[in-house]
């Protein structure tokens, strides 16, 4: 099973946009099993998910108590947040999820996890399983704070996991206005702030369809209009090198 961790330690940035829609185009493949985590108390991707296999929950990863019915079905399986995530707040909680989580990679082909905006025990433990992160980032005057922000996250992860290294797919700037000079600027000053290797070599830009898309609890491809076929080719073709890094660093890794 590959991890991949939708993660930047602040809100309003596409995390959830982003998760849902590689949820969406990682179960598109003919028998794939996807898992989808929610780590966000404000359970945003839960929503957006709810046509989607429901019925389980993040927080029973957390509890050594809680049985797990889990299959082999085909598809995305949501494990949903509820108000329980709220009170996950020891180091304990983070070593039973590890505990816990490995009992996924049997039943799963991907698992993607969708993180709240703040360093806490549910990002770490989200951290500690990752095998890739991505962090979508808007491109404020804040974005190289942020992009500094998580790659401490990063390296504390890395000590919790003994060492073993996260693979940083890059920072993804997401929905930038491609027309506004200032938000342009600052989509440089942050790629000269952490270096090329640090980015995406792409970005998502600001489209009404795509939150057309979020209020229809859809991907973006089943849209309809005139904007939604350059919306669907622009975040499929991401998707698709977020795919190919992971296909390509997994049989490196064999």
């Amino acid at each position: 099973m590959k991890t991949i961790v939708i993660s930047l330690l602040k809100g309003g940035v596409g995390k959830t946009f982003f998760a849902t829609h590689l949820a969406w185009y990682l179960a598109e493949q003919e028998g794939r099993r996807v898992a989808f985590l929610d780590l966000d108390p404000q359970g945003s991707s839960t929503r957006r998910l709810a046509k989607e296999r429901t019925g389980l929950f993040s927080a029973d990863l957390f509890d050594p108590e809680a049985k797990l019915a889990v299959g082999d079905t085909a598809g995305i399986t949501v494990f949903g947040a509820d108000s329980r995530l709220q009170m996950i707040k020891a180091a304990e909680d983070v070593r039973d999820f590890i505990v816990r989580f490995r009992a996924l990679p049997e039943h799963f082909d991907y698992c993607v996890i969708d993180t709240g905006p703040k360093w806490d025990e549910l990002t770490l433990s989200a951290m500690a399983v990752a095998d890739e992160v991505i962090a979508p980032v808007q491109v404020a005057e804040d974005s190289i704070e942020c992009a500094k922000m998580l790659l401490t996250a990063l390296k504390k992860a890395e000590a919790a996991r003994g060492g073993r290294k996260v693979n940083f797919l890059g920072l993804l700037p997401s929905m930038v206005n491609a027309f506004d000079k200032r938000e342009m600027d600052n989509a440089v000053k942050l790629a000269t702030a952490v270096g090329p290797t640090m980015m995406f070599p792409a970005f998502v830009k600001a489209r009404p369809t795509y939150k057309h898309s979020a209020e229809n609890h859809h991907a973006v491809w089943h849209e309809k209009g005139s904007g939604a076929k350059a919306a669907s080719e622009e975040i499929r073709s991401i998707l698709a090198e977020v795919e190919r890094r992971v296909e390509a660093r997994t049989k490196e890794t064999a």
